[in-house]
């Protein structure tokens, strides 16, 4: 599961670093067609990819520290009903 979690913090990262790069990139000086790549290229970057679980929640290093949270919840209340 941790795995999971940092792999799609990473693919977050490096999405909104190609969102920067993109619109910090001279692209109304390019060749219509190039310009037009670029422009669906911005398009897509506009919304993160996300590794989802159930297509439901992201899977990112705060989901997974609140899964933790949540299990360690769940484990103190059937120790403390022992």
């Amino acid at each position: 599961m941790c795995l999971y979690c940092v792999v799609g913090e990473i693919l977050i990262a490096k999405c909104e670093d190609i969102h920067h790069a993109v619109y910090d990139y001279a692209w109304y000086l390019l060749k219509p067609n190039d310009a037009r790549n670029l422009m669906l290229i911005m398009i897509r970057a506009d919304r993160p990819l996300y590794i989802t679980a159930g297509k439901i929640f992201p899977m990112t290093l705060s989901m997974f520290c609140s899964l933790i949270k949540t299990s360690a919840g769940y484990i103190s209340v059937l120790l403390a009903n022992r």
